[in-house]
């Protein structure tokens, strides 16, 4: 028997969506959890570098392209049907609004992956996710 009701699994692409939402699966079946898929995309507005309308385009784009990339995702699992399953999309550069959609949620686990390679300690947001959330993390190295 396990504490955790609701896992936040967080995804960048296809890469390391399919094995994060495979083990994800696996916990949901076993611990009888719901699962939301989130990605999490990069708000440039906030940079304020140039003037909001013209940003709001790419940020959209990059909105739309994480829909596809949930779909073809789910397309590629199988068991997916027999779990409370729910998708978000996240657009910060911020863990504030990550904390936020947790809390939301109620949500009790994140799920994230980690590429153990070249200079991933200084690129990677693992490290963040552990020392700034307020709920268990599960890395799962990639």
């Amino acid at each position: 028997m396990t504490g955790y009701t609701h896992a936040v699994v967080l995804i960048h692409g296809k890469e390391d969506g399919v094995p994060l939402l495979k083990h994800a699966l696996v916990l949901a079946h076993e611990w009888n959890i719901k699962v939301t898929v989130a990605h999490l995309s990069d708000d440039y507005r906030e940079l304020n570098f140039v003037s909001d309308s013209m940003m709001d385009d790419p940020v959209s784009q990059e909105v739309i392209s994480a829909k596809a990339m949930f779909s073809e995702i789910f397309s590629e699992l199988d068991n997916t049907d027999s779990v409370d399953m729910d998708t978000c999309e996240l657009v910060t550069l911020g863990i504030k609004d990550l904390q936020a959609c947790i809390s939301r949620q109620a949500a009790d686990l994140v799920i994230a992956g980690h590429h153990n390679r070249f200079l991933g300690l200084l690129t990677s947001h693992s490290m963040a996710y552990i020392n700034q959330l307020n709920v268990d993390v599960l890395i799962r190295h990639l």
